[in-house]
């Protein structure tokens, strides 16, 4: 009977994660670094920006590039056991303004990203999908993997789409994948006031004394995870070898907006100045993750609940104010 994890040595595991200066790139690194051999973090963007990877820099290779360089994508793949597939140029809110671009900037790099994994010996790749938007509307809740898929914006389509080449290219060529449909992630490395991350912006702009912008009326219900509880299972499945392709990962709780607000508030212990705008018809009114699959075969679970990890987000951010 095959079990559904391998000892596959991970120190003798050489690692490259594209994407690998964002906000779960570096924490992914930061997990990683010291349990393999080598990491490769393939990005557009300088992952050494800021110090939060200063204590494993002698651990990470930087190839500086973009995802659409075909040349540079199979120079990185070189002597690389495992990929994390992080890349990803638009976001949620913006992807159906320029469809066209949304999918040739993900889709196709990506097939030219499976073309030369599946020509090299590259074990496995691990693919970081979007629980928020593949499945669209839900018609229960919580969510399962098998619930239908139905985005209502071009980043879940695009997500999706590369969901199903991943499976043909394991049936075409025996390229070995896992999907990780990821809820909401938040955490440290995150305050900042770029639009994607609602509980990284709203802190941000809560720790500057700046309004903070709401889309509709705020009653929206979104799934949050913790950085460090996802960073868990995306480590976990470097070893996993079970027969399943996709996990949800969340948190499996809902919360509005307005409780996000609430929650954030009460932890730094001030008043927010909240505006309120019209709703935008890429925003899906509930969305909450079953992750009982994930529980059940990685047993994997959340630990870490959202008035603790406000606390940890909101001391960060102190800290970044501060320096």
């Amino acid at each position: 009977m095959q079990l559904p994890f391998l000892d596959n040595d991970m120190k003798n595991l050489n690692i490259l994660i594209l994407g690998g200066s964002g906000f779960i790139g570096k924490n992914l690194c930061r997990a990683l670094a010291p349990k393999c051999r080598q990491i490769r973090c393939f990005s557009l963007d300088d992952p050494f920006g800021d110090d939060f990877l200063d204590d494993v820099r002698d651990k990470i290779q930087w190839i500086q590039g973009s995802f659409d360089n075909a040349a540079l994508m199979m120079q990185s793949l070189e002597q690389i056991d495992i990929v994390y597939h992080l890349v990803c140029t638009t976001l949620p809110a913006s992807s159906n303004s320029d469809l066209k671009f949304d999918l040739v900037s993900n889709v196709l790099p990506t097939l030219s990203l499976l073309e030369a994994a599946s020509a090299s010996k590259v074990r496995k790749i691990i693919f970081v999908s979007s629980g928020g938007t593949v499945y669209g509307v839900p018609k229960q809740v919580p969510i399962p993997e098998t619930h239908e898929t139905q985005p209502i914006c071009g980043y879940g389509i695009h997500k999706l789409a590369i969901e199903k080449y991943l499976h043909l290219y394991g049936h075409l060529h025996g390229l070995d994948y896992r999907i990780l449909r990821l809820s909401n992630p938040y955490g440290k490395n995150q305050v900042s006031d770029r639009p994607q991350g609602v509980i990284g912006n709203f802190m941000h702009k809560a720790l500057a004394g700046e309004p903070l912008s709401v889309w509709g009326d705020g009653a929206a219900v979104r799934d949050y995870v913790y950085i460090d509880d996802a960073i868990e299972a995306f480590v976990d499945m470097v070893e996993y070898n079970g027969p399943s392709r996709l996990f949800n990962i969340g948190s499996g709780i809902g919360y509005s907006i307005l409780e996000i607000i609430e929650q954030i508030q009460e932890t730094i212990g001030c008043k927010l100045d909240v505006r309120f705008h019209l709703a935008r018809n890429v925003d899906l009114p509930l969305n909450i993750l079953d992750i009982s699959h994930a529980r059940a075969e990685l047993k994997w679970r959340p630990r870490t609940d959202l008035k603790t990890g406000l606390r940890y987000l909101a001391q960060y951010g102190r800290d970044r104010l501060k320096n």
